[in-house]
């Protein structure tokens, strides 16, 4: 068995009691503090950890958006050389294109009053007209306006167009020059 001598005044027990106390106290406050500053920590760690994963999601929707964009462009960029490829062909199909209103312009300043055209037909290049003319003057009138047309080459009228003075019924044939009916 031991014995225990208690030498100390009460005051300094006192003390001593005090001293205690509060270092228990300390104790458990540090002991409730560090759950807490674990938590806060784990928090900064979660919310830095969230900022990066938002900033790589908003860096995800902005690619998505200019993907998007660079589709709707890809999509304007295709119609538009479907349209190009379309109107090359247009242009290539007028190119080749017998634009055969020259004609029909240049004979309508060309022809006298008094000259009525009753048949026009064609064979590649080459132009038979029928017609009547008032009198052989009209007639030969018209036939000169149309050899000093630089368009029409290889004029013939056959001498029975001719014949007669008054109310001639007439036929022409002459060739259109190429160039003439490509230049529109």
């Amino acid at each position: 068995m031991k014995i225990y001598l208690d030498l100390l005044p009460e005051e300094r027990k006192e003390e001593i009691r005090k001293n205690k106390t509060f270092f228990k106290i300390i104790g458990q406050e540090v002991m409730l503090t560090i759950p807490v500053v674990a938590f806060v920590i784990i928090l900064f760690i979660t919310n830095f950890y969230l900022g990066i994963r938002i900033s790589g999601l908003e860096e995800n929707v902005d690619f998505k958006d200019s993907n998007n964009e660079y589709k709707i462009l890809k999509t304007y960029e295709e119609k538009f050389k479907e349209i190009n490829s379309q109107a090359l062909e247009i242009s290539n199909i007028q190119k080749n294109h017998l634009n055969w209103a020259v004609v029909f312009y240049k004979l309508e300043g060309i022809i006298p009053d008094n000259v009525y055209l009753s048949d026009l037909s064609t064979d590649n290049y080459r132009i038979s007209l029928a017609g009547k003319a008032k009198t052989r003057g009209d007639f030969l009138n018209f036939q000169e306006k149309m050899k000093s047309e630089s368009c029409f080459s290889g004029i013939n009228v056959p001498l029975s167009s001719l014949v007669s003075r008054e109310d001639l019924d007439f036929q022409m044939d002459f060739e259109v020059k190429e160039e003439c009916l490509k230049n529109i």
